[in-house]
């Protein structure tokens, strides 16, 4: 296992002497073997070593148990321990996210947190080549898109380096024999063996089969994985040929052109993946609302005999067909406007599907782009939740004097069509707090004067 590890290691690059590796750890079997591997490492490249660890308060004692006993291995290896109690259950509730979901989104805000704090190099994760067998068939059994199936990536980047998987390379019974042959007692979760979630159920009853057929299952996943990439990435390479032939709008009124005659002389592959580049440059890569369909819509539309004819996309998005001339434009006959009043303990549900709450919060709730926190003695209430409207200006933090919200969408490169429905909240005089998802009007410095209210923004993908 070494060897195979070694050599995975060196191909894609994963480390450099001297570099800062976080070293994520469970105190399972495979983060436990990970954490002892490049320990072993550590003198030859000159590592500095550091592990994280997250109680996710899933399963009680035995989750702080887990917790302890990678904080005791540590100290007994003499590596540098970062750990943290995450609240699952309330993270849950507040986003309507899934266990697993909500779980993985707390677990990498905490890692995120670390390496920018330590300057790490890289974050080293424990997922094994049967990890990605299973993750590659269950992309296969969810999509008709072979650009879905992209497996877990060897490498990536991720917050101040990158996120390593040296394991890809082995089984997982090649973890357990290394385990065994180092006397590592890992902690077991049991959670892993129920198949109320799909992972452990492909895992249980998918992939053994698989093995049986071929043992090396898992070694052929992760070379199509990594061929897949190469190959993905050649023809989009290929297809920006194909964008050639497009006339594209400006950021600030975005739409796309083309002669369907000329689009046709290309590959089909090439056509395909032209088709959802343009469509990456309408959506500004917000794509999650599309699907096989609409691609299949697409084509029929190319083909079809009628010379005349429109398909109606998420958000507002009209492909449009005049005999030759094929165009994506974002309509704006239709009226989006609305305002509605939001106080504090309510959710309200938007036009669009979306979801906006307010609640009150205690100190050191955190931000992003979806959350937004005020103190409550600053902001008339009631609040207000609405579109925009003309003349519409905002204050930004550091920033003397407001500035036009016509200007921050145009900075923002958001199309001229999404701009009508855009939501923003404002204190009852009017002024707007947060133009969601993009601007804030300021954050909240110091100690606390008075409550805070978390506003939290929820996009009915997500749901």
């Amino acid at each position: 296992m070494d060897y195979t590890v070694h050599s995975f290691m060196k191909k894609h690059d994963m480390i450099q002497p001297g570099q800062t590796v976080l070293v994520a750890v469970s105190g399972g079997p495979d983060s436990m073997a990970l954490l002892h591997f490049l320990k072993g490492l550590e003198e030859e490249f000159d590592l500095r070593i550091l592990v994280a660890s997250v109680d996710h308060g899933l399963r009680g004692e035995e989750s702080s148990a887990d917790l302890a006993y990678v904080r005791e291995i540590c100290s007994e290896w003499e590596i540098e321990f970062f750990g943290t109690f995450v609240d699952v259950h309330s993270y849950k509730e507040h986003t309507g996210a899934g266990t697993q979901e909500a779980a993985r989104h707390l677990r990498y805000q905490f890692f995120q947190k670390v390496m920018e704090q330590q300057a790490a190099d890289v974050l080293a994760m424990g997922h094994h080549g049967d990890d990605q067998a299973e993750t590659m068939m269950m992309q296969w059994a969810r999509s008709a898109r072979p650009e879905a199936v992209q497996g877990i990536p060897a490498k990536r980047a991720f917050a101040t380096g990158q996120i390593i998987r040296p394991f890809l390379s082995v089984s997982k019974q090649d973890i357990v024999d290394y385990n065994e042959r180092h006397r590592l007692s890992p902690r077991i979760d049991p959670s892993n063996e129920e198949t109320d979630y799909t992972r452990n159920a492909f895992r249980k009853h998918v992939l053994p089969f698989f093995k049986e057929q071929n043992p090396k299952f898992h070694q052929h996943m992760q070379a199509m994985s990594e061929r897949l990439k190469e190959e993905r990435s050649y023809i989009q390479k290929a297809a920006e040929d194909v964008l050639e032939s497009v006339d594209f709008g400006s950021n600030s009124d975005k739409f796309a052109q083309f002669s369907i005659r000329t689009f046709k002389t290309f590959p089909l592959a090439l056509q395909r993946t032209a088709f959802h580049l343009i469509l990456n440059y309408l959506y500004v890569n917000q794509t999650d609302e599309v699907s096989f369909l609409h691609e299949e819509m697409f084509f029929h539309l190319m083909n079809d005999s009628k010379p005349n004819a429109e398909l109606h996309f998420p958000r507002g998005l009209l492909v449009v067909r005049a005999y030759d001339t094929l165009s994506f434009t974002f309509s704006q006959d239709e009226d989006l406007s609305y305002e509605y009043e939001l106080s504090v303990g309510e959710s309200m549900q938007l036009p669009n599907g979306d979801r906006i709450s307010a609640d009150w919060a205690e100190d050191g709730v955190e931000e992003d782009p979806y959350t937004f926190v005020c103190e409550s003695c600053h902001v008339p209430q009631p609040f207000i939740v609405r579109t925009r409207r003309k003349g519409d200006r905002m204050r930004l933090k550091g920033m003397n004097g407001s500035k036009k919200v016509k200007d921050i969408f145009i900075d923002q490169k958001i199309p001229a069509r999404l701009r009508q429905s855009w939501p923003m909240l404002t204190d009852k005089d009017g002024n707007i707090l947060w133009l969601i998802g993009l601007k804030k009007a300021g954050k909240n410095t110091g100690e606390s004067s008075g409550p805070l209210i978390r506003f939290h923004y929820e996009n009915k993908a997500d749901m």
